[in-house]
């Protein structure tokens, strides 16, 4: 099957994430995939063949917020246009949120090219005024392309009852969970002792501040301890500002930029304890991987990290944004080493079970032969 993707940013302007592994999967599984992608940087290729043997189109356009926004928004102008050459079978638009899947969408529609758009996230918790935009976007466009699409995919139970609730139709929303190479990201021999890791994205909703804020006890209790930040994003400048005010910055927190997936599971594979505390979230990848890694997790008990963490079974959940309970329940898990590995294994466990690529790729086969035949 030949397979388009479409996305606002892709590798290199993003580090290798999700989708580019998912296309690779794809590949080698015989499908065809061509990515449709804005060639952020004047410097990239067009037009490029992966080693992977999928093609990256590369496409001219307009980023459309103002200056001094670390969120793009690009518009693609000859998106169109270049759909319409690559002639797939099927269009799998990766977000809502974004006017490349929207204008994609919205060419298949003409061409009579079944759409699948995948909602990674209904609602970003962005501040008032971008707030109050994401919600008349959600009940205007954002709903209308819902709707026209042939198939959306939710990661979640509680995401595929927002977009129920905005009025998108039930039976076109399917739930199928992100998935995660077990077989690399796994367990290493000797662990490091009172390591503490979080790799996301320095957003809001991230909840980094309250890792920071719980820092200060634990290097009370816990003086041996490290906790390592990797990620990139908006607010990596502040995070790095709370570390420096209450003197742990290089002493106690470590701050990485985005770094290879090759690395990531080597440190994710040695690390004692994973803390996860968004106040927002999907299915993220980077929980998984941790989990994969059989890591202990330390999280908030909000809507998408409880479809996945038992508590007390494959880890840790606290009430959101108390950063007093985070630092108890990491220093609980830091002294305590059969309950680590108790929940770690306990957590592999899962993931090997539910989210394994062969899993997960063949729930996306079925739903794009459905889509393809015609059947809803």
């Amino acid at each position: 099957m030949k397979i388009a993707r479409i996305r606002h940013l892709f590798y290199p302007d993003m580090p290798r994430d999700y989708f580019y592994e998912l296309s690779r999967i794809q590949v080698k599984s015989g499908h065809t995939v061509d990515v449709l992608t804005w060639q952020k940087n004047h410097g990239t290729l067009l037009e490029e063949k992966i080693e992977e043997n999928f093609f990256v189109h590369r496409i001219k356009g307009f980023n459309l917020v103002p200056r001094g926004i670390e969120q793009d928004y690009p518009f693609l102008p000859t998106l169109p246009s270049k759909l319409e050459q690559v002639n797939p079978d099927v269009v799998h638009g990766e977000s809502h949120l974004f006017l490349p899947t929207i204008q994609a969408q919205r060419k298949a529609k003409k061409l009579n090219i079944p759409c699948v758009i995948t909602v990674h996230g209904v609602f970003a918790d962005r501040g008032f005024s971008i707030n109050l935009a994401q919600n008349v976007y959600l009940r205007t466009i954002g709903l209308s392309t819902l709707r026209s699409a042939d198939k959306v995919i939710c990661l979640t139970k509680s995401d595929a009852a927002q977009v129920k609730k905005i009025g998108c139709h039930t039976e076109k929303i399917a739930i199928v969970q992100n998935a995660v190479a077990t077989d690399f990201f796994k367990p290493l021999d000797d662990r490091h002792d009172n390591l503490i890791v979080w790799v996301g994205r320095f957003v809001e909703e991230k909840g980094v501040k309250y890792l920071i804020e719980a820092a200060k006890n634990i290097s009370v209790k816990c003086p041996d301890a490290k906790i390592l930040l990797i990620g990139y994003g908006p607010l990596k400048r502040r995070i790095v500002e709370m570390a420096h005010d209450i003197k742990l910055l290089n002493k106690s927190i470590f701050i990485e930029g985005p770094l290879g997936r090759d690395r990531i599971a080597q440190i994710l594979g040695k690390t004692t304890v994973f803390v996860f505390p968004s106040s927002k979230e999907g299915m993220s990848i980077s929980l998984l991987e941790a989990m994969s890694c059989a890591l202990p997790v330390v999280a908030f008990d909000v809507p998408g990290i409880s479809e996945i963490i038992e508590q007390g079974k494959t880890g840790l959940m606290v009430q959101p944004r108390n950063s007093q309970q985070l630092s108890e329940a990491i220093i609980y898990l830091l002294n305590d080493e059969a309950k680590r590995k108790e929940l770690g294994m306990n957590a592999r466990n899962y993931v090997v079970q539910n989210n394994s690529w062969k899993t997960v790729q063949s729930s996306l086969d079925k739903i794009y032969s459905c889509v393809v035949n015609g059947k809803k």
